[in-house]
């Protein structure tokens, strides 16, 4: 099916479907344990969510490709697009993604090895969910932490 919605998409030419479609097939092949083509899949995402307004698309596109490279041990990588996501969402003032973003970074420092940022981030991130009053349970993990969008 999403193999369709990027053939649907091409022939229509839709900027913002082909970054759906390939963000789609990145975060399946992802799944799969395919993280080369998941990354090929994601890069072509990114690179269509910058030719549109919504930023939103881009910091989903960032946040996947990320995640990603992070599966690829390309700890490096993911941590810099997840830092470039990051700043996009502080600069449009998505608090639930900028604060999933910090919780995601936790998550990489830690795979790094680096205890210290790790929970500098998660600190971040739990501040950002209090002010916004996230309550335990009223929120699915999918959505928060930006996985599979």
């Amino acid at each position: 099916m999403a193999q369709l919605a990027l053939e649907l998409a091409e022939n229509t030419k839709n900027q913002a479907a082909l970054a759906q479609a390939f963000n789609i097939l990145g975060v399946l092949a992802r799944r799969q344990r395919h993280p080369a083509q998941a990354i090929q899949h994601l890069t072509k995402s990114l690179e269509m969510a910058e030719t549109l307004p919504d930023p939103g698309v881009r910091v989903a596109a960032l946040n996947n490709l990320a995640l990603a490279y992070a599966e690829d041990d390309q700890l490096e990588q993911a941590i810099t697009l997840t830092f470039e996501a990051l700043e996009e969402c502080v600069r449009l003032g998505d608090r639930h993604r900028e604060a999933a973003l910090h919780n995601n970074l936790a998550d990489l420092f830690h795979a790094a090895g680096q205890e210290a940022y790790a929970m500098e981030e998660l600190k971040k991130a739990v501040v950002i969910f209090a002010e916004i009053g996230v309550e335990t349970g009223s929120m699915k993990s999918e959505i928060w932490m930006l996985t599979e969008w």
